[in-house]
């Protein structure tokens, strides 16, 4: 008989240690990692993964791959703050892990220790192993329902759309510099988690249940191995009722260091409420900032530090998502897209596209949405679309 291995839960000496949990299965399979707690002021996330981490100490199931469960920013949790010098999940961008790594320790701010860490423990790890799944679990500082995001990549989507909670793709997309981001780069699966408001218990209990649910999707655990797993399910289900399966994101309000920014209305805005074109939702350095579109509301901003103010989405039917997927497993976007008019590559990035606006026929954003190129840009007065990769490449 085959001895289960034991889960070993790493002692508190702070708040949080930075290894939450690990586990080392007898069984093949994927390397799962739970990260919770990036930002200081989102300790649901490390709460849900001791849940687990105790729960899997106590039953020992046959555990198929690996499992680490990490603490984010140790530093700015104590504080219960959201960061300390820097965003953690805002630091995450090629040049700025370069810098980092020429960079003398002496000389890093407490994100950087704090990122530093974080590479150390994951670098090997997303070197050495090809079959690797990063969840990454969150709240927010609105209320509302849980819900995932992803890079849209066909094996992101294997995982997100095995939750019962929305998925929100071009969140991703449009944050700069994100944790998950570095994932994607290094050619590995990678979904957040918002599971509702901070310091509300069933914030903790929904990111307990996307982890459980998300365990039995990577092929971890089977799902009569999941105490109450239709607990879980049900849940999930029960929170999220009413509101569409799939959303994409169309408006992002970005913030900068210096603004001041309030969310206005005659009560608190929840993630998912719909709001109407031309309806006062913030007010940004003292000026009315009035919804772009008519869509659903997603994290309005209630705390002091954050770089956006809000996301303003629409619903995605699932005729579009299918097609989506049968258009990239036939590799459309390496062809045929150079046959559209004004549509060229990017003379130096790879599998990025140029679109002229005003020699393209078609409606370019819509169209390069559905075969996953969801980052844009102006670049002398053209359209740059670029999308994460498919494949498993060793970007740093």
């Amino acid at each position: 008989m085959t001895k289960t291995p034991t889960l070993t839960r790493t002692s508190r000496g702070k708040r949080y240690p930075r290894v939450l949990g690990s586990l080392g299965g007898v069984r093949p399979g994927p390397t799962f990692v739970v990260i919770g707690g990036i930002h200081g002021n989102e300790p649901g996330g490390a709460e849900a993964v001791l849940r687990v981490v105790e729960a899997l100490r106590e039953l020992e199931p046959s555990f198929r791959g690996r499992f680490l469960g990490l603490a984010g920013n140790l530093a700015a949790l104590e504080c219960r703050r959201r960061y300390l010098d820097q965003d953690l999940n805002r630091v995450w961008a090629a040049e700025s892990v370069a810098s980092l790594r020429a960079q003398e320790p002496e000389r890093d701010s407490f994100e950087q220790k704090e990122q530093r860490e974080l590479i150390a423990v994951l670098d090997d790890l997303l070197d050495k192993h090809d079959d690797v799944l990063v969840l990454d679990l969150h709240s927010s500082s609105a209320a509302g329902a849980p819900f995932s995001c992803m890079g849209d990549t066909i094996r992101n989507r294997r995982i997100a759309f095995a939750l019962p909670i929305p998925v929100i793709l071009g969140l991703e997309e449009a944050i700069d510099g994100g944790f998950l981001d570095w994932v994607y780069r290094r050619g590995h699966v990678a979904v957040a988690v918002e599971g509702g408001r901070h310091g509300e218990v069933r914030t903790v209990e929904n990111l307990e249940s996307a982890l459980w649910l998300s365990l039995v999707a990577a092929g971890c655990l089977l799902a009569n191995e999941v105490p109450d797993i239709e607990l879980h399910r049900r849940r999930l289900s029960n929170a999220t009722a009413g509101i569409p399966s799939v959303i994409e994101i169309r408006h992002r309000e970005k913030l900068v260091l210096e603004d001041t920014f309030e969310m206005v209305g005659d009560r608190e805005y929840r993630s998912f409420d719909v709001v109407h074109k031309g309806t006062l939702v913030a007010r940004r350095n003292g000026r009315d900032v009035l919804a772009p579109e008519t869509g659903r509301l997603l994290l309005p901003l209630y705390q002091g530090q954050g770089s956006d103010g809000f996301f303003i989405g629409r619903r995605v039917r699932p005729f579009w998502l299918a097609l989506s997927k049968w258009l990239r497993r036939i590799r459309f976007s390496r062809t045929l897209l150079l046959l559209l008019p004004g549509v060229h590559r990017h003379p130096t990035l790879p599998d990025a596209f140029v679109v002229d606006p005003r020699i393209a026929r078609t409606k370019p954003v819509e169209v390069f949405h559905l075969l996953g190129f969801r980052r844009r840009r102006w670049e002398d007065g053209k359209l740059v679309f670029t999308r994460r990769n498919e494949g498993t490449p060793r970007v740093l």
